[in-house]
């Protein structure tokens, strides 16, 4: 008996969703915690909703390709992402290093403000502490959560997290040249065989496509797990405040790249192969 094909995943609609359920209903809520955490167990909420369904989508990515190994071109290369998106994309998802440039972000710019803020607070006095932050609100513990919490050991963490990530993403990517390597091998030399015996009948890339599949897979959730393991890492050595902060700044930078004017603006930026460009040799 004929098993049914089992039908693939429809991602695209997936990811929509996914997307709109963190810019409309989690993202909000986390904001809205952040700039009036009377108690922090509904930031600590907030907090972890936003987590779970961001780790959540690579469940889901895994899930596609584990159901059906016919997903994994669709998935290896996305045809949702826009092309401000593409840039950022290691084995079909965000690139580890965006998470760990994302936590420096907030060391960095933590460091040029500090003097600023410090004027604030005198002004404001000790028992109006809050300052405005992107035409929100945010109280003064929230302000100071990277400058009061031992930034130099984030940055020692972060220096572990990137030396691991150092040795894992090139592996991965040996990893999918070894098993693209193998493909073009076994295609190659059958082609050869075929023509060297005259033979008529058609290559066949099925069995090299199915043989090397399985490696494929696996690389893609390894590449997955490596995603959810750096960003629970982060959030897991961060402050209440600091994971939240971290959170809504992945959150936005997720969000961002579907701003329809940050869009058109990259896209006016294309310059046609030949016109206005000259190489040099």
């Amino acid at each position: 008996m004929l098993r049914k094909k089992q039908a693939s995943i429809p991602f695209k609609g997936y990811y929509t969703n996914w997307l709109s359920t963190l810019k409309k209903t989690l993202l909000p809520l986390l904001q809205e915690s952040l700039s009036f955490p009377t108690s922090p167990v509904p930031l600590s909420s907030h907090l972890h909703l936003l987590l779970h369904h961001i780790l959540s989508y690579y469940d889901s990515l895994d899930l596609a390709v584990v159901t059906d190994p016919n997903n994994l071109p669709h998935l290896l290369f996305p045809p949702w992402r826009n092309p401000i998106e593409h840039p950022f994309l290691f084995l079909g998802d965000l690139h580890p290093y965006v998470f760990t440039n994302l936590l420096r972000s907030f060391l960095d710019n933590d460091q040029e403000n500090n003097s600023d803020q410090e004027e604030q607070h005198q002004e404001g006095g000790e028992d109006n502490r809050s300052i405005y932050f992107s035409g929100l609100e945010r109280p003064w513990p929230v302000v100071m959560a990277w400058k009061d919490h031992h930034p130099k050991s984030l940055a020692y963490k972060i220096e572990q997290i990137e030396c691991g990530l150092r040795l894992m993403v090139p592996a991965l990517m040996d990893r999918v040249k070894k098993a693209q390597s193998l493909f073009v091998q076994r295609v190659g030399k059958d082609w050869v065989r075929k023509k060297k015996n005259k033979e008529k009948e058609k290559v066949e890339v099925g069995e090299a496509v199915k043989m090397e599949m399985e490696e494929l897979v696996s690389v893609f959730v390894d590449a997955n797990r490596l995603r959810r393991s750096v960003i629970s890492e982060i959030v897991g050595e961060l402050t209440i405040y600091q994971g939240a902060l971290f959170l809504e700044g992945l959150a936005l930078f997720l969000v961002g790249f579907q701003d329809e004017s940050l869009l058109n603006q990259f896209c006016s930026w294309k310059t046609p192969i030949g016109e206005g460009t000259e190489v040099s040799l």
